[in-house]
């Protein structure tokens, strides 16, 4: 069958369309440095693509969560510490009022510095992070403690339920601290009530009453010393997924630039090839679309 000059026409036409399309096609690759522009440039890398995207998204929610409950652990770790300093040096004091070769002023001495350090401990133990308190329990807007002027140290206010938040899909951490399992424990009275009788025992020259505050205070510094381990620990997984999370990161990053980026020795190969392919096709259609008075007498 006889082509007829349009159908030629057409048909080169369309061989430089299809050939110009390639060319720009890696072109554009070449110059933006992806592979993937739109879902229809590959349809299954898309989907991939979208996959890693979303557990991109997840790694990062989970990083945002780490640094802020490391954030937040860091200052219960710093308090507790500071509580461990106060009530080693209210037995220090307490020890320094025993005896009945102290004199009045000794023991006076020996009381004010233990209020000093009961103030400081009820400070610790009201800190807030963030706008939130540390040892209120899952009611960390409200104060775990309160104390009216020159009155003593309110009954704990705070809830006995604590919260944990998911660092990753198999761990949680818990942020928020029930306070009265520090300040009482298994205990009669909370380490307040013991220090109002432990501050009149010392004024007092009451040895018994003494060794029994001593005994709370160790008691309290046992159970500080377990919270502090725990929460030690806790920073140390934070410390480690971090790091976890760093990797998956990068190990996702590696993915989607494998799905999504342009192998550039590729695209530039395959871009000479497209070039030389359309400079082809724009001979082709040139001779074959000359015509000369003989092919209109045939």
């Amino acid at each position: 069958m006889r082509l007829t000059f349009g159908a030629m026409h057409r048909n080169a036409q369309e061989g430089i369309e299809s050939a110009a399309t390639r060319l720009m096609e890696f072109q554009r690759q070449v110059s933006t440095g992806k592979r993937i522009e739109k879902p229809s440039d590959d349809p299954s890398a898309t989907l991939g693509s979208i996959g890693e995207h979303n557990e991109t998204a997840a790694i990062d929610q989970y990083t945002r969560t780490t640094d802020t409950v490391g954030s937040r652990l860091a200052v219960v770790d710093t308090v507790l510490s500071d509580l461990i300093t106060q009530l080693t040096s209210a037995q220090v004091a307490s020890a320094s009022a025993r005896g009945s070769s102290k004199t009045q002023s000794q023991r006076d001495a020996a009381a004010t510095e233990l209020e000093a350090i009961r103030d400081t401990i009820f400070s610790d133990m009201t800190t807030a992070f963030n706008g939130s308190y540390l040892f209120s329990g899952s009611n960390s807007t409200v104060a775990p403690y309160s104390r009216p002027a020159g009155g003593p140290v309110s009954a704990y206010a705070g809830s006995t339920n604590e919260m944990l938040v998911d660092v990753d899909q198999q761990r949680a951490v818990k942020i928020t601290f029930n306070g009265q399992l520090i300040t009482q424990g298994g205990d009669a009275q909370d380490i307040f009530v013991e220090f109002e009788s432990l501050i009149a025992a010392v004024r007092a020259g009451d040895v018994a009453g003494v060794d029994a505050g001593m005994d709370a205070l160790q008691r309290m510094f046992d159970r500080v010393s377990t919270a502090q381990g725990r929460v030690g620990a806790d920073l140390r997984t934070i410390d480690e997924q971090k790091l976890r999370l760093d990797e998956l990161k990068r190990s996702s990053a590696r993915r989607i630039s494998a799905l999504e980026d342009t192998n550039m020795a590729e695209a530039i190969s395959g871009m000479a090839q497209a070039d030389a392919a359309y400079r082809a096709a724009l001979g082709a259609a040139s001779t074959a679309t000359k015509q000369s008075l003989m092919d209109y007498l045939r």
